[in-house]
């Protein structure tokens, strides 16, 4: 009986510790709720550390996706990069095969759906030829040349187009009657004037000055055009039904690869003998004598 009295004391000494100046009632019931109270604070800890837990696999999971699309498009990019290769390789063939059937027959036939190695083709490889003469750029002191010599196509004109702030001494080659060659000389400038004594040409309402010649294709050899005092785009064109031989061959080849297609264009031009050939006496007769 003394032990029970002591115990209950104990408790109630307990409880009083929790909550003095309360009834024993009140005082034990507030040691269930801090009781309570601390299993609630220690679950709350186990929620929060299962939050974090989550939260750290969301990242990590995120990271590795995000590298693992990352690697995967990259894969694709060289897939395709490898694909593109393959078909401008394959339109570079095409461009080489026609230059080749030009060069040795002087003619190309069309090439259409042509395989080759590696998975890769030559879809389709097209000569176009061009009477007409285009230059984008020619360089100051650099020659352009127009070839002429065509008996069957007779007699016409052609028109010579270049900028403003440049100059061209034209040369046209011929033959007389006799079968000897012969020149043609015309020095021109396009609205400036460096004092040279060349005749003055105006220019358009588009800055191109333009200068008619008159051809044979009978007698006339060809057309040399030099550039001076500036770098100047170059244009001649014969006119309308006029005749003459073709100047320019533009080339186009389109190479596919899967799903890949590439095109390439060139245009090959009739070899032109350098500027210093301008410069050059020559005599049918034997030597020349100073």
């Amino acid at each position: 009986m003394q032990k029970q009295n002591k115990s209950l004391i104990s408790m109630q000494r307990d409880v009083g510790r929790i909550d003095p100046g309360r009834g024993f009632a009140g005082r034990f019931s507030g040691w269930i709720f801090s009781t309570f109270n601390f299993q609630l604070s220690t679950f709350n800890s186990s929620g929060q550390i299962l939050i974090i837990i989550l939260l750290v696999i969301v990242v990590a999971l995120t990271i590795g996706l995000s590298i693992a699309g990352s690697s995967l498009k990259g894969v694709q990019e060289t897939a395709v990069l490898e694909e593109s290769n393959r078909a401008f390789s394959a339109a570079e063939a095409g461009i080489e095969k026609l230059l080749l059937q030009l060069e040795q027959t002087g003619s190309a036939t069309t090439i259409t759906d042509e395989s080759l190695t590696g998975g890769a083709a030559i879809k389709q490889a097209t000569a176009t030829t061009k009477n007409a003469l285009t230059l984008s750029r020619l360089e100051k002191d650099a020659v352009a040349q127009l070839d002429l010599e065509c008996p069957a196509c007779g007699a016409g004109a052609v028109t010579v187009k270049w900028e403003t702030g440049s100059s061209l001494v034209i040369t046209r080659i011929y033959k007389d009657g006799d079968g000897n060659y012969q020149v043609d000389r015309w020095a021109l400038n396009c609205d400036h004037s460096p004092g040279n004594n060349f005749t003055q040409i105006s220019s358009g309402a588009d800055d191109i000055c333009e200068f008619d010649i008159s051809v044979d294709g009978a007698s006339d050899v060809a057309l040399r055009i030099h550039a001076l005092y500036a770098d100047t785009s170059i244009s001649v064109e014969p006119a309308v039904g006029t005749s003459i031989p073709v100047q320019t061959t533009v080339v186009t080849a389109t190479g596919q690869s899967g799903e890949a297609e590439r095109t390439v264009q060139v245009e090959r031009s009739l070899p032109v003998p350098p500027s210093i050939l301008d410069y050059v006496l020559f005599s049918a007769s034997g030597s020349l004598s100073k």
